[in-house]
Formats: structure tokens, sequence, C-alpha cells
């Protein structure tokens, strides 16, 4: 496309910005995983459930040839009067893939908040992927070269940001779950996204990746702050891990602030993770971490991600 079409209407889910292949339907689109939890028990639950416009679309990956698959959503009602458009935040999804209730509720509790929220797409599976081999095959790669990995969520960086409801001036900010915790640092590390103030990990996989800074990168260093949301328990990040991580976003100029909850094990926003073959696995749920992770990162985006505010 040429150009950027006006803002949808409430409720079409397929126009889109420019470089992005339109869905015609709801019913193009795979039912999403429901892991059986009401809305109310999720950590955003508190923002309730009033109605938002929302879409789906694809878009490139950094290949150009990769298809990967977006979920938008938006307050329509912060628009009228003017098209200045919504700060966004770009919402990076857990190990299994975005095409779950967690994921989209998430984006639609953020709309809520003021934000235009994009749901990117690491997989490009179209559907949750809960066989590690396939897992593996779709993103092994991406995890072997994490240069190759930033690149393409700053591609979906980048298609958020051709939305016409996202502001051209507006900071912009990312928060991934598990995996995505390591997809929004990633981003963060590359120093190559404009305008993105702050970035949160929830449980996310800390570490410490060799990523070439992109030639021609203006991005200023220490221009993202990272908050780091970790169960002192999870045990998927060990603590040299997480010191190796803090010290690399330092060494790169990145304020980051660290939030340990004692005891905490990993998937600790997940109300669903609370059986004792998860605990074995090392995931629990953990209510008080949650809700409070939860207010953290509200205080943080709506302090523009300043940490001192947290």
């Amino acid at each position: 496309m040429s150009s950027r079409p006006p803002p949808a209407r409430v409720p079409p889910r397929w126009r889109v910005g420019r470089g992005v292949r339109i869905l015609a339907s709801h019913r193009d689109m795979p039912p999403l995983f429901d892991a059986g939890v009401p809305l109310e028990a999720l950590p955003w639950g508190v923002e309730g459930d009033a109605p938002v416009s929302s879409r789906s679309f694809s878009y490139k990956a950094e290949d150009g040839e990769t298809d990967l698959e977006a979920y938008f959503a938006w307050d329509p009602s912060l628009l009228e009067g003017g098209d200045e458009g919504l700060p966004g935040v770009l919402v990076a999804h857990t190990a299994i893939g975005p095409q779950e209730v967690f994921v989209h509720t998430c984006c639609d509790a953020l709309a809520r908040m003021g934000f235009a929220a994009f749901a990117l797409d690491a997989f490009g599976a179209g559907t949750c992927v809960f066989d590690k081999a396939e897992r593996d095959a779709l993103f092994g790669a991406l995890r072997a070269d994490r240069s190759k990995h930033a690149r393409r969520i700053l591609k979906a960086y980048e298609a958020m940001l051709e939305q016409p409801e996202v502001s051209s001036t507006a900071s912009m900010y990312g928060i991934g779950f598990c995996l995505g915790g390591m997809a929004v640092l990633d981003l963060a590390r590359f120093r190559s996204a404009p305008r993105l103030r702050g970035v949160v990990s929830f449980h996310g996989s800390l570490d410490r990746p060799q990523i070439a800074d992109p030639e021609g990168s203006g991005a200023e260093k220490g221009s993202t702050s990272c908050l780091l949301l970790h169960g002192a328990a999870d045990p998927f990040s060990s603590p040299e891990n997480v010191a190796a991580c803090l010290s690399g976003l330092k060494d790169l100029g990145l304020p980051v602030r660290l939030a340990e909850f004692e005891n905490v094990k990993h998937g600790f926003t997940r109300p669903e993770k609370t059986t004792p073959e998860d605990s074995d696995a090392g995931f629990a749920y953990d209510a008080d971490a949650a809700a409070k992770s939860w207010a953290m990162t509200k205080t943080f985006l709506h302090a523009g991600g300043d940490l001192e505010a947290v």
C-alpha cells in the first residue's frame, strides 16, 4: 500500500498500515488458545472489560518472506476530535506464541489504559505451538542468532508505528512474558527503535547475548529504560544469568531496574500454573507477584518509562 488508510471504525480488524497483508475477517483466524482463566483472574483483569476496537493482520519478518501475525487493539474514543494518535506498546508472547487469550486480553487492557497495543509474532506458525520440536524448528535459528532475533522484533515495532492510530511523536514501549521478555530486551539492546522509551520483562529469559549494532543506527545509548520483573526462584534464569543480564544492559548504557519476588517461580502471571506438575517443571502462579508486577508496569508506562517512579 502506498499510503496510510483512515482509522478503522468499531469493530473491523482488517484495515491496516503499509506493508501488511489484509485478513478478511475473524473467520480467517484459528481459535485462540484459552487456558480457561476468567478475565478477572488475569493481572490486567483490574482494567475491566469495556469494549475496544481491534484487528488482526499479517506483516513481513526481517527476511522479507515469512508472514507474521499481529493483533492490534485501541480505544477509538481517545481519537475523537483529533488525529494525534496514541502511544504504542509492543506486546511479546511466551514460548507458545501470540494466538492465545492471555496475549489478546493484555492488549485489550492496554488499550483501555490509553495505549495502542500491538501483539507481535516471533514464530509465524499461525497458531499456538506446544510441541518443543516444532518450536525449535520455528525459533531455533533466532535463539542462536540474537541479532537476527532483534531484527525480527524490530520489524514488529516498525509495523506498529505504521498503524494510523499510533502517534508519530509519542513515546513507545514494549512488554514481554517469558520468551517475550527476551524479545523486548533484545529490541532495547539493538538500539534502533525510534522513540522506544521503556521495556518490561515479566519472568523473562535473562542473559547477556551478543547483538551487533545495526549499521547506520541513529539511536542514542541509554534511551530505553528496562524494568525486569523476576521470580527469585525461577529455574530458567540462574542468578549468574540475571547478573550477566544486568551488567550487559548497563554496559550498553541502558537504565535498568530489577524487581525480584522472593520464592516466586517462572510464569508467575499465569493463573493456570497451579498443578504439582507445573511446580516440578519450574512454573507457579503467584497472585501477589502478578498483581504487584502489573501495578509496577502501569506506573512505569504512565510515567514515560521513568524507573524512579516505580
